[in-house]
């Protein structure tokens, strides 16, 4: 395998995306900044020392950073033969978050499984493994998909979104869920299913969603204190309207980092699900719009390298690219849009800024898919059949090609 690194240093625009490197890395340094300062009280709090949290970080993005490049080094295509496979691991690791002696409960979720020194979330990494799959299903059925003269072709992605979706929801994690299916469904719309038959998929999927919503008392809780968080400020509208608080202490310019008052323990989870509200606290409407420019701008380049690896044939990355970017997008926006109270409170982190280790390898997993991407989009023709052709001088070797039989034609040879 060869390492795209190794090439002369003066030719590095071609492999990396300067771009996207840059913003990721904005991203990550404003990030790890907001993060400390949402957080210092609550470390005080846990393990007298204020900055608990800023180490653990610092060690989860040089974690994350480490399996990006790593990933950055493999062939895309060895993805695509790998993701059908990978479904069955993730759906079992699923199952087991969901065995008590083994899954660990945190703020009535069992979501995570604990490897001593850290817990991982595997609904994070679950999100990359579906999207691989959609990819790798929709450049295989791409033509099938388009026509689509029945629902069949449309039965098997959604019945893969359908287990996931029931395993999320038995933890529950109904965040996760969300981003999920509102990718796939994007997906499917980029790979050419009509539009009018994704209706009735989403329609059904709101339904369901609608109905899960109901199942339990603390998600119809949820569901009013969203449309009136005031009604009830010190029970289930508590979170929000202490987000609400932030925010609109915040002005135009913000108290200065260090200044907001809602994180000194007032609002929950102020350094993961809210850490929007304290950033604009702190920060103010400027840095508001900053942040959300640097989504904007990092959503353009995976769209952009999607774009890019679709003219050039490469359906498998570009599916990739626009998962990644789908994936992202919807994310921060459902982040923002709980902090905002414009939707219901759910446990989404920000991607680069909350504070989680699975989060954030699995976030810089993805970035480290989106530059391979790249790489490979940039190769010509050539160079890019010569990366993805397989040797088969091993098969070719235990061919034995039959003899001529009658008037000079040959049979043919099955491998």
């Amino acid at each position: 395998m060869k390492w795209p690194l190794k090439n002369k240093i003066t030719d590095w625009p071609r492999y990396v995306d300067a771009d996207l490197l840059a913003v990721v890395m904005l991203l990550l340094g404003f990030g790890l900044i907001i993060m400390t300062s949402a957080s210092v009280a609550k470390a005080n709090q846990m393990v007298g020392d204020p900055y608990y949290f800023l180490a653990r970080q610092v060690a989860y993005v040089a974690v994350g950073l480490t399996v990006a490049f790593l990933i950055y080094q493999v062939r895309l295509n060895r993805w695509a033969g790998v993701g059908a496979w990978l479904l069955p691991v993730i759906i079992v690791l699923l199952l087991v978050v969901l065995i008590p002696s083994i899954g660990i409960k945190i703020n009535g979720s069992r979501r995570w499984i604990s490897l001593g020194i850290a817990n991982i979330q595997v609904s994070e990494f679950a999100k990359i493994i579906i999207f691989v799959y959609f990819a790798s299903y929709m450049e295989r059925h791409g033509k099938k998909l388009r026509t689509l003269e029945s629902y069949r072709p449309l039965f098997l992605p959604l019945i893969v979104l359908g287990i996931f979706a029931g395993l999320l929801l038995l933890e529950p994690d109904f965040g996760t869920v969300v981003v999920i299916v509102s990718t796939g469904i994007a997906m499917l719309f980029l790979g050419g299913v009509k539009l009018i038959r994704l209706g009735v998929v989403f329609i059904v999927a709101i339904v369901a969603m609608g109905l899960f919503l109901t199942l339990g008392s603390y998600r119809v809780n949820r569901v009013i204190s969203y449309l009136d968080p005031w009604a009830d400020a010190t029970g289930t509208g508590y979170q929000v309207t202490n987000a609400l608080m932030a925010i609109g202490d915040g002005g135009w310019l913000g108290s200065g980092l260090g200044g907001s008052v809602q994180k000194q323990l007032y609002l929950p989870e102020a350094h993961n699900d809210f850490i929007f509200a304290i950033l604009a606290d702190e920060f103010g409407f400027i840095g508001i719009c900053i942040t959300i420019g640097l989504f904007a701008w990092l959503i353009y380049r995976a769209f952009i390298i999607g774009l890019r690896a679709d003219r050039k044939r490469q359906y498998f990355n570009a599916y990739i690219a626009y998962a990644i970017g789908f994936w992202l997008g919807f994310q921060s926006i459902f982040h923002i849009g709980v902090n905002l109270a414009l939707l219901p409170s759910k446990g989404l982190t920000l991607p680069f800024m909350s504070y989680g280790g699975s989060s954030m390898v699995a976030t810089l997993l993805a970035i480290g898919l989106l530059m391979r991407v790249h790489y490979e989009s940039r190769l010509s023709a050539a160079e890019y059949k010569k990366l993805t052709e397989m040797s088969v001088k091993n098969v070719e070797q235990q061919v034995v090609v039959p003899k001529t039989v009658s008037k000079g034609r040959k049979r043919k040879s099955y491998v």
